[in-house]
């Protein structure tokens, strides 16, 4: 028989902000929500079968940190890009939209090296300080899934199974790829550290799951689902893992917590599979299905799946401003 667990309610976003739009919100490495909120009055527009509103091509935003009953603001002006991920950075945040517009090249052109003077590649991570003021701004590829920052300050950023980047080649040209599934970025988005070409052998069609830790950080990629260990000197381990389908992740040193969800009985089911690894293998041990506060089974699918170490944060869909906890260790 498959155990109840309830989650924890961690966080919610003020009321003040109830007549605003979340564009982005998430959990951050010191446990704080952050969102992007903005004024819908702006001209925001509805999209066809989502819950979401896209922003004007201009418009004003604020981000919101809020750590307890302390919270803060950063004002954000004109803004031109539709920002769909959030994370803190230092006294300041950054910002990633998760898709990119079009280079301006044919499709045909492709396959070939094309210089940096006839692609117009957007930079669609900004870093900003705590007065809204732009300190960096760089290039991050389409197809962003999540973006994570680390207690070092290192920016992660995974991808779905559409994502595509121009790599730069030696000569100073760049060459279209895909599958590129994970990147850290410095701060002013410096050279990244690709995971795809540090994992020999391993598909990275799509990061499933992702734990951005203090000192580690562990992913699944699909298709196979490996669990992958890396550190601040690259990839220290990869895992056979038996358990597939798995969109969240919490890791407390052998103890491993794997998020999956799927549609019952008319409705939604979040389920948590518990393993272990040892000897090097991941073993599963353990199922349980996941409650809401209120021990209601959630109404829509888990959505944000923030892991960091041995906690997992979700929300439901469609509702952003209020996060769930699970704890492996609890």
């Amino acid at each position: 028989m498959v155990a109840d667990r309830r989650l924890a309610l961690h966080a919610t976003l003020p009321d003040r902000y109830a007549c605003c739009e979340v564009l982005a919100s998430t959990i951050d490495h010191r446990g704080r929500l952050a969102a992007l909120v903005a004024d819908p009055a702006q001209g925001f527009a509805p999209i066809p079968h989502f819950s979401e509103l896209r922003p004007p091509p201009r418009y004003d935003a604020t981000a919101v940190i809020c750590d307890g009953a302390d919270i803060r603001q950063i004002p954000l002006i004109d803004l031109g890009l539709w920002f769909t991920h959030i994370d803190t950075l230092g006294d300041g945040i950054v910002l990633a939209a998760a898709r990119c517009e079009p280079v301006g090249i044919h499709v045909e052109r492709y396959q070939e090296p094309t210089s940096e003077g006839e692609l117009r590649l957007t930079d669609n991570v900004q870093v900003i300080d705590g007065g809204g003021q732009t300190r960096s701004a760089f290039y991050a590829g389409d197809g962003i899934k999540q973006l994570l920052t680390d207690a070092q300050g290192n920016i992660w950023t995974s991808y779905f199974d559409e994502s595509n980047y121009w790599s730069i080649n030696p000569d100073g040209t760049r060459s279209y790829t895909f599958m590129i599934g994970l990147v850290r970025w410095d701060s002013d988005g410096g050279p990244p550290w690709m995971a795809p070409s540090h994992t020999p052998g391993v598909v990275w069609c799509d990061c499933y799951a992702l734990n951005v830790g203090r000192d580690v950080v562990h992913a699944c990629p699909y298709t196979d689902f490996p669990l992958i260990e890396i550190d601040a000197d690259g990839v220290r381990s990869v895992t056979p893992n038996p358990v597939t389908r798995c969109s969240g992740l919490a890791v407390s040193g052998s103890e491993l917590a794997f998020l999956d969800q799927h549609r019952a009985g008319g409705g939604f089911r979040w389920e948590i599979r518990r393993a272990r690894r040892q000897g090097g293998a991941v073993t599963e041990t353990e199922r349980g299905h996941l409650l809401l506060p209120d021990d209601r089974h959630p109404t829509g699918w888990a959505r944000g799946k923030i892991g960091r170490d041995g906690m997992l944060w979700v929300h439901e869909d469609g509702d952003p401003r209020r996060w769930y906890r699970y704890e492996v260790d609890a």
